[in-house]
């Protein structure tokens, strides 16, 4: 009987909260979203990997927290990479997900129903310092999975449930941006420069990039 009490005395004051909520103009959402602040991860030299997810729907900016490079370097390989990130919220890349899944028993129709393209950033804050670039991509392998360390994720080491995808590319392209650099500074300057060591981090970064900055505020800075 108490638990019945109990039970209604919660229902009702979730309607009440509800309706408060609806009086005072907010919404559902609005009540229920948390303010969340991204994750910053160790990493050897402060480098991060950063995906531009390119959809005919949108473009989705991601930070990665493994990539590999899996083939297509050598002659005659397939154009390959892997990525490893924190299930969030990317709904395009989900909804790409969900149509190779789809398409699992044509591979003609899982190659080219809705192709899109990927730039993966390896960057030091928010100067780059490598850029593959992959084109007509498609997700060949999804599984999600709980990383741990053996017993110590039970001792309040903790979890983490990540997505690992696997996808093949029409082209692979490799971009040079300290080279771009190097090659962008005068003549005069260089005369003067004793080591590459010695060169400033470049004075545009891929951030200032309109296509870039964050999932809801891709336009060109003013």
């Amino acid at each position: 009987m108490n638990i019945i009490k109990t039970t209604s005395i919660v229902a009702v004051s979730v309607i009440a909260t509800l309706a408060v909520a609806s009086i005072m103009g907010f919404q559902l959402s609005e009540i229920t979203a948390e303010q969340t602040t991204p994750v910053e991860y160790l990493s050897a030299e402060g480098v991060q990997v950063t995906g531009i997810f390119k959809f005919r729907e949108g473009t989705e900016v991601l930070p990665i927290q493994v990539f590999t490079q899996t083939s297509g370097f050598k002659r005659a390989q397939v154009f390959g990479f892997q990525v490893e990130k924190v299930v969030g919220n990317t709904p395009y890349l989900h909804k790409h997900v969900d149509e190779s899944f789809l398409y699992r028993n044509s591979q003609d129709e899982k190659e080219n129903w809705n192709p899109f393209d990927v730039e993966m950033i390896l960057a030091t804050g928010p100067y780059a310092k490598r850029v593959v670039e992959y084109s007509k991509c498609f997700i060949d392998d999804y599984v999600v999975l709980t990383l741990r360390d053996n017993e110590e994720g039970y001792l309040n080491k903790g979890f983490a449930n990540v997505e690992r995808m696997t996808l093949f590319c029409r082209a692979m392209n490799f971009q040079n941006p300290s080279l771009e650099t190097l090659n962008s500074i005068s003549e005069d300057q260089k005369a003067q420069t004793t080591s590459t060591l010695d060169l400033k981090e470049p004075f545009s970064t891929w951030s200032d990039h309109f296509k870039y900055q964050k999932t809801g505020s891709l336009q060109p800075k003013q």
